[in-house]
């Protein structure tokens, strides 16, 4: 379902209340991301909605929310009706930052800079994950990103969706056979590490990086292999100081990434 801003009024009255509801849902997200004058006219769209819908629950605040001036104060009214919706959104900017702070809303074309960090991807299952993980890629500047055992590729639709377009944009390739691949990177002068939760270990925090890494993450729920372990330079693990002795795959490679250039570039 999209939102229509020409929805006729018999087509709304003949959903049901739970449609009725989503729909008004698709409306408060054009509200949110609305110029002044585009909100006066989602104002009136979304009293018109609510007056003829069967939530009666929202119908008695119709009247504050015609006589409200802000797209703010509007989705502030509403929110307790619409709060679990919103908080299932994927990347989904809620409210705008106060207009006097500027925001960065687009893009840059100018400050692309690679770094020689290179992330290896081993049987991970979530396109959700390997498409953040590619979003961090690009935005930190890491090279390239290998792809080995069942891990899906970025041309994969959910791997393209979580990643906000920047599947496109990153060097990739798909890795056969990992001893090989670890080989070649060796012969590079690449220090090899596994970002897992084992030990001997290194951390993060207080490790001395060289200039050129490979940084290898595994699968979320079973990691890497030992035989895999067995093969790299270090194991390096984030220190946490929390209960939880480990990260989501796609936090714990991206935080492992920033700090890595951080450090060394």
């Amino acid at each position: 379902m999209k939102y229509r801003p020409d929805l006729p009024e018999q087509l709304f009255c003949g959903y049901s209340s739970e449609k009725q509801l989503h729909f008004l849902y698709l409306l408060l997200k054009e509200v949110e991301q609305s110029s002044e004058q585009h909100f006066a006219l989602l104002r009136i769209d979304f009293v018109r909605l609510i007056e003829i819908s069967d939530l009666a629950n929202l119908k008695k605040y119709s009247k504050e929310i015609s006589q409200t001036e802000s797209k703010e104060s509007l989705i502030q009214i509403v929110f307790p009706y619409f709060q679990e919706k919103f908080y299932a959104e994927k990347d989904f900017h809620f409210l705008n930052k106060p207009e006097e702070l500027i925001i960065k809303q687009s893009d840059s074309l100018d400050n692309k800079r690679l770094f020689p960090l290179t992330i290896l991807l081993h049987n991970l299952r979530s396109a959700f994950n390997v498409g953040a993980i590619i979003r961090s890629a690009e935005c930190f500047g890491v090279e390239k990103i290998i792809f080995s055992g069942y891990t899906p590729l970025p041309d994969h639709p959910k791997v393209i969706q979580t990643s906000m377009n920047t599947s496109t944009k990153i060097n990739w390739e798909k890795c056969i056979n990992l001893d090989q691949c670890l080989h070649e990177y060796r012969n590079q002068n690449y220090d090899i590490y596994a970002l897992e939760t084992a030990e001997p270990s290194v951390s993060l925090f207080t490790h001395s990086f060289k200039k050129k890494n490979l940084l290898i993450a595994g699968n979320e729920a079973l990691g890497l292999d030992r035989a895999v372990l067995e093969k790299v330079d270090y194991i390096l693990q984030i220190p946490l100081f929390g209960w939880k002795n480990s990260l989501n795959v796609g936090t714990a490679t991206s935080i492992a990434c920033y700090e890595i250039i951080r450090q060394v570039y």
